[in-house]
């Protein structure tokens, strides 16, 4: 039997193309390394594409950026049943980014995060956070020749997209806010609660799957975030720390503690969605005990000055929609708006 001829080119990039599965033949990976603004300090910026012939375009760059806990390579590059949401973006054109903020992942670790924690204040908060999504959109930016670039933030990143996205409009193509932060009901924190926060806390990535699946009914709990994966998921996230303070735990900041402290919990949004003018997508989960629809909604409501706005509720799916049975929605749903012209 005769092989198809790009069978003999597709071997020589055994190196950097995904062979598992048959549709991600053609899927390079790269990885790089950029500078932050605190010294020493680099971000992981990982890439995915089709092919080496990327057309550069603004409306089909995405940057993801992750949550308070956990970094975004382990996240938006799991690969599930074969393929990651970045693998199923990079196979439909898409030249796509996902980037670990400084403090996760494989980016670097401020000083202090390599002492005690009770030892300093709070690393990397929301306008830290910022500064490195500047540096890896300057980053893409240059490589590509795009103006513009798809934000794509979860939970906390969601309020970094936000923030960054309302400073610089004209660099944001879209903005999909997945699961947001918003106010939070409750007792304010005293200032002496606020004075008592660490710089860094210890996270155990096993504890994630009782607080996805809180709100789900609990024989419905392994249909919606399988077993299997969630252990994947975990495997993957414990190796981003090269030195945990634990065994089976990772470290991470707590900037977005004290901002969540400072904000959310008292009463203030630390961002202005009326002055986001980007068009917006706003997208939860049915069941997400940690950021309800009600949040979502509340913060949907207050998208005034955006061109065109979208709020979605994916069915059947938790804060961790990602790595769901029900996922494909959640994907379908944001490459829908992405690419539906604006009226």
């Amino acid at each position: 039997m005769r092989r198809p001829a790009q069978f003999f080119g597709l071997v020589l990039l055994t190196l950097l193309v995904l062979v598992p599965p048959a549709w991600a033949v053609d899927i390079v990976t790269e990885e790089f390394s950029v500078s932050s603004r605190q010294s020493g300090l680099d971000l992981y910026l990982r890439n995915k594409h089709r092919d080496s012939s990327v057309e550069p375009r603004s409306d089909r760059t995405v940057l993801f950026l992750h949550g308070a806990s956990y970094p975004a390579h382990t996240a938006f590059d799991l690969p599930i049943e074969g393929r990651s949401w970045m693998d199923w973006l990079a196979a439909r054109g898409y030249d796509v980014y996902s980037l670990d903020l400084r403090g996760y992942g494989r980016s670097g670790r401020p000083p202090e995060m390599s002492q005690p924690a009770e030892a300093n204040r709070p690393v990397v908060d929301s306008a830290q956070a910022v500064d490195d999504v500047t540096r890896a959109v300057d980053f893409i930016q240059s490589r590509r020749g795009v103006s513009k670039v798809v934000l794509i933030g979860w939970s906390w990143g969601a309020t970094v997209a936000g923030l960054y996205a309302t400073q610089v409009p004209d660099r944001v193509e879209r903005l999909v806010l997945y699961a947001p932060q918003w106010l939070r009901e409750g007792p304010a924190p005293t200032e002496a609660d606020i004075a008592r926060v660490p710089a860094w806390r210890q996270v155990d990535p096993r504890d994630a799957r009782d607080i996805w699946l809180k709100s789900v009914p609990a024989d419905r709990r392994d249909s919606v975030l399988p077993k299997a994966v969630f252990l994947e998921w975990m495997k993957a996230t414990l190796a981003s720390d090269p030195a945990p303070s634990a065994p089976g735990t990772v470290r991470a900041p707590n900037g977005v503690v004290l901002d969540t402290m400072r904000y959310w919990a008292s009463g203030k949004p630390r961002w202005n969605p009326e002055r986001l003018s980007v068009p917006a997508l706003v997208i939860q989960g049915e069941w997400d005990a940690e950021a309800p629809p009600a949040m979502g909604m509340a913060l949907f409501n207050h998208l005034t000055r955006s061109p065109f706005k979208r709020y979605v509720m994916v069915g059947g799916t938790t804060h961790a929609a990602l790595f769901e049975t029900n996922r494909v929605q959640l994907y379908t749903a944001i490459q829908q708006f992405i690419e539906e012209p604006v009226r």
